[in-house]
């Protein structure tokens, strides 16, 4: 009984930690695919073909999109992968509209929700002049206000069946979305002179002005947005961010990741989400391992909260051994295989 739970556990052990396909995605990158993951891909001379009022202008060269360029998405499920395939077609985009934002934007404009917003604000300011007031005093009043408990927890109540019903639909959880250019762009040339400092200061403008021409508060976190900029291995510029945006409209725990890069002078952008039992992490790490685009993995390792469970698999080994259950030499395989 003894062997054969050993070897049990020597078949978990050298079969469930081969956890991930290794996918090459083009211009001599490879990126892991988590075990039963689905992936999905599209190139942009298919969306434009769907979508022809779609134009590459100047935009398409700083960043070298062309007509090959291609979106990729990894997600847990089949049916996250349904989504983006449906919000990449003509057909599916009317669906989504039709079912989940139309009915979400009957309710925001809807008299009675903005002055809802309104009475909230006027308890807090009795003494403002509202109906003299400039906009944006106002929109960052009203911004204040909608992320009170209170508020989010009647947002929530409002949004919550239709919520429901988009999330039963595509049960969005963890995921990954990649962009690639697919020709030199022109902003590596643009920013190739700038030291570091001078990067960091551009990014955060770039983000206020973002959030400044919009207005928008789900927007407002992007101000502060905490982010590293570097250079990996290969010489090449990223940047990368765990610091996540909250928005008022949803109140809701989740894990982000963004990083951008470039590999041969084109462009790179990925963004990977977790919205259920992140453990403050998503998979970004395990995804973009093997393309050596990012130098900050070691420090993700050294702290991944996974680490409690590989202690917890070496004692569980240090028993089956001493137990009898295991040889030596088994041991010592088992134990090399974890903690690699």
């Amino acid at each position: 009984m003894k062997k054969l739970l050993g070897i049990l556990v020597l078949g978990l052990l050298f079969s469930g930690n081969v956890c991930a396909e290794t996918k090459n995605i083009g211009n001599g990158l490879s990126i892991n695919i988590p075990s039963k993951y689905k992936y999905f891909e599209i190139t942009v001379r298919q969306i434009v073909s769907r979508f022809p009022d779609i134009v590459l202008d100047e935009l398409g060269d700083d960043f070298g999109i062309g007509m090959n360029a291609k979106l990729i998405v990894i997600a847990n499920n089949q049916k996250t992968i349904k989504f983006f395939d449906e919000v990449t077609s003509v057909t599916g985009i009317k669906k989504l509209n039709r079912k989940y934002l139309q009915p979400i934007m009957q309710i925001a404009e809807d008299p009675k929700f903005a002055q809802m917003i309104l009475k909230e604000v006027q308890k807090k300011y009795p003494n403002k002049d509202f109906e003299n007031m400039p906009e944006e005093e106002a929109m960052e009043l009203f911004f204040e206000v909608s992320q009170n408990p209170k508020m989010v927890k009647k947002f929530e109540k409002m949004f919550e069946p239709i919520l429901k019903k988009f999330q039963s639909a595509y049960n969005l959880d963890k995921y990954t979305i990649l962009f690639i250019g697919d020709k030199k762009a022109d902003i590596i040339d643009q920013i190739s002179y700038k030291n570091i400092d001078e990067l960091v200061q551009l990014v955060k403008d770039g983000l206020n002005e973002i959030y400044e021409e919009s207005k928008d508060p789900s927007l407002k976190g992007l101000k502060d947005l905490q982010f590293e900029i570097a250079k990996n291995l290969q010489g090449d510029l990223y940047l990368y961010s765990d610091d996540n945006v909250d928005t008022p409209y949803v109140n809701s725990e989740h894990n982000s990741e963004i990083f951008l890069t470039s590999n041969k002078d084109q462009i790179i952008a990925m963004m990977s989400i977790c919205l259920k039992k992140c453990n403050g992490s998503t998979d970004f790490a395990e995804i973009i391992r093997p393309s050596n685009l990012y130098k900050g993995l070691q420090t993700k390792t050294q702290t991944n909260p996974n680490t409690s469970d590989i202690a917890s698999q070496l004692e569980q080994l240090n028993k089956l051994y001493k137990s009898g259950a295991l040889t030596k030499d088994e041991f010592n395989k088992a134990k090399k295989k974890l903690l690699n």
